[in-house]
């Protein structure tokens, strides 16, 4: 079910909150290669489901970050419920503001907001890929042409997800910001 509070309280700029499927989740995860430096940030989590389901797998660390303070503190209830607090951590920021994006390399998105936010996220990731690879995994690709016009994007799988009618691209985005 998709909450649209969100996107009418930020005048169109965030998205909403809709879950992920966690039978899709767990494809998308267990087609990744694991070698132990994997860092995965989820760009709008959320009530943080993401998060739950990618800290059964073997990445270094599991964080997301969330504009809305509702949705956040549900995500964070529920991982000290799950007595989780200790492997997933969740940060309340905007997305286009955030100052953290170089502790990870690979980030999950689930078109959380707008365009024009996007374009920001994206210079972002080149940034950080100047220096480091980075992983995209990208759940209903509404602007995957802004990661095409700003970088060079490898796919790397696709897969489709029968529970929301989406695909998810996970690729690899390099080069200098255009």
């Amino acid at each position: 079910m998709r909450d649209t509070s969100l996107f009418k309280s930020s005048n169109g700029l965030c998205h909403g909150y809709s879950k992920t499927a966690e039978k899709h989740l767990k494809k998308i995860f267990s087609s990744l290669t694991f070698d132990g430096s994997e860092r995965l940030l989820d760009i709008g989590c959320g009530k943080g489901v993401v998060l739950r389901i990618a800290s059964g797998y073997p990445f270094e660390k599991v964080a997301g970050i969330e504009i809305d303070e509702r949705l956040l503190g549900i995500a964070v209830n529920n991982f000290r419920i799950l007595k989780m607090e200790g492997r997933v951590q969740c940060f309340q920021a905007d997305a286009a503001e955030f100052k953290g994006y170089g502790d990870y390399n690979i980030f999950f998105l689930f078109n959380p907001f707008s365009d024009t936010v996007m374009e920001k996220v994206v210079g972002k990731l080149l940034d950080i890929s100047e220096r480091n690879p980075v992983t995209v995994i990208y759940h209903n690709p509404v602007y995957m042409e802004i990661f095409e016009q700003k970088g060079k994007v490898t796919i790397l799988k696709e897969l489709y997800d029968k529970t929301k009618d989406y695909s998810t691209y996970i690729f690899r985005i390099a080069g200098s910001r255009k």
